[in-house]
């Protein structure tokens, strides 16, 4: 099964490209107004609108998140992931930024796919909704940058093909 980036149609072109649009906006408006605020507490030299240690978290805050948040962009939008089913094992390659990560699951460790909610690796993944393989009382995770729905179908898909059940979180069956 191969998941192709999100890149590859023009709606999740514009779709990323008008989300970054608002993180380059909201740090620009953010950066703007406490830029406003350094200098009004500065020229004052009063800070008690918002106390110093306030005002260096936030500026930290926007000076961090923001790339990080347009870095998590990038990669959800250029993630390719492949996972093969072998009668031996699993190989999960996941390849972002001209990196590839392979994980291979022997087949008889496999345990279950699972849909959780807790966050896994690696931390650009879409949404809340999360996929996994468990082995060994670990998750691996799986479908990265798939919608909560194309999880669920790649879900359905790798367990049909396992002959391991897809649960969800408290090992509620789903297939």
């Amino acid at each position: 099964m191969r998941i192709q980036p999100l890149v590859r149609l023009r709606t999740w072109r514009f779709r990323m490209a008008a989300v970054g649009a608002v993180v380059v906006g909201a740090t620009l408006l953010g950066s703007a107004r406490l830029a406003q605020a350094w200098e009004v507490g500065l020229r004052r030299g009063d800070f008690g609108d918002l106390p110093i240690p306030v005002m260096i978290l936030l500026s930290l805050a926007v000076l961090v998140s923001a790339p990080l948040a347009l870095l998590g962009l990038a990669a959800l939008a250029f993630a390719e992931e492949r996972i093969e089913v072998g009668p031996d094992e699993i190989v999960i390659q996941t390849t972002a930024f001209e990196r590839t990560r392979t994980e291979r699951i022997p087949r008889s460790e496999l345990e279950c796919w699972r849909e959780t909610y807790l966050p896994l690796p690696p931390w650009w993944t879409w949404a809340v909704k999360r996929l996994a393989a468990r082995s060994g009382g670990r998750l691996h995770p799986v479908a990265g940058a798939a919608s909560p729905k194309e999880k669920r179908r790649i879900g359905e898909a790798l367990a049909e093909a396992t002959g391991r059940p897809l649960v969800g979180d408290w090992n509620r069956r789903r297939k």
